[in-house]
């Protein structure tokens, strides 16, 4: 059942999947930073630890990352847990990003990173337990061949865990359009029920849904009010004036989300044990 006035879904189809509005967030736990003043990567640990806790990843886990720009969830799991993965990112750049902070590691992590795309993973079936990304399938140009993509290369009852944005209304402003989605790299999103239909045509089984979109509100708060104290400290204007428009960006976000143009979620779903039934195939 689909309730509309919060937005969430309550015990659908059976599957016991619950959508909570914003409530899950406050679970995000804080572990040790080694720099106190990098809120991005503070942000990036918690969706870490969120996704850990509720995917059920340990140290037999064998993970694949589907990454963007400077995430990198896996180092997380490699350091908690002690499991293998690899972490694929769309640039070389990002690659030698995520290989340079897990290099960094006071301890030898059991993780290797490429570049590929989720198009067209590079992994036999059945390679991994787990698949996991954090903000990065919404840029993904055809969805659902990426969902049969993920299932292909997880084993049966292997979970894929991801936090992605949606849209919850099917049209927005263009001031939102102009000043957030576009800025920001966000495409036409589903909304949650498209999500949990396109997750479903692929063969996926629901767990559960979050939506977290209070999360991502008081993330881009933090980062409008850090922006603005930075920028007091700049003795260039022109430095000055970037960090000032990044703080003015974050608010249209927060704003955004006031007018429930913008949200994000975390998607926990399972390939099913047995097998036969449907199969998906991409069109």
């Amino acid at each position: 059942m689909y309730d509309q006035s919060s937005h969430t879904f309550l015990n659908f189809k059976g599957y016991g999947a619950v959508h909570e509005a914003d409530h899950p967030a406050d679970d995000f736990r804080e572990n040790a930073r080694e720099n106190p003043q990098d809120d991005y990567r503070t942000t990036v640990e918690q969706t870490a630890a969120f996704l850990a806790a509720r995917a059920g990843i340990n140290g037999s886990c064998r993970v694949l990352e589907v990454g963007d720009h400077c995430e990198c969830l896996l180092m997380y799991f490699a350091k908690w847990f002690g499991c293998r993965g690899e972490g694929i990112f769309q640039s070389e750049e990002y690659v030698r990003f995520a290989q340079d902070l897990c290099t960094n590691q006071p301890h030898g992590l059991d993780v290797g990173f490429r570049r590929a795309s989720v198009m067209r993973l590079p992994y036999e079936p059945g390679s991994f337990t787990h698949v996991v990304s954090h903000g990065a399938l919404h840029k993904v140009p055809d969805k659902p061949h990426g969902y049969l993509e993920i299932r292909r290369v997880l084993r049966r009852g292997g979970v894929f865990a991801f936090s992605d944005f949606y849209q919850p209304q099917a049209s927005i402003s263009e001031h939102t359009r102009t000043n957030v989605y576009d800025k920001f790299g966000w495409n036409d999103g589903y909304t949650l029920l498209e999500h949990h239909s396109a997750l479903e045509e692929a063969g996926f089984e629901i767990s559960s849904v979050f939506n977290v979109t209070g999360f991502l509100r008081r993330t881009f708060q933090g980062n409008a009010e850090a922006a603005r104290t930075r920028a007091e400290r700049m003795a260039d204007v022109e430095a000055r004036d970037k960090m000032l428009a990044f703080s003015s960006s974050c608010e249209e976000v927060q704003a955004a989300i006031d007018r429930m143009e913008v949200g994000w979620a975390v998607f926990v779903v399972r390939k099913p044990e047995a097998p036969g039934g449907r199969v998906p195939h991409a069109s």
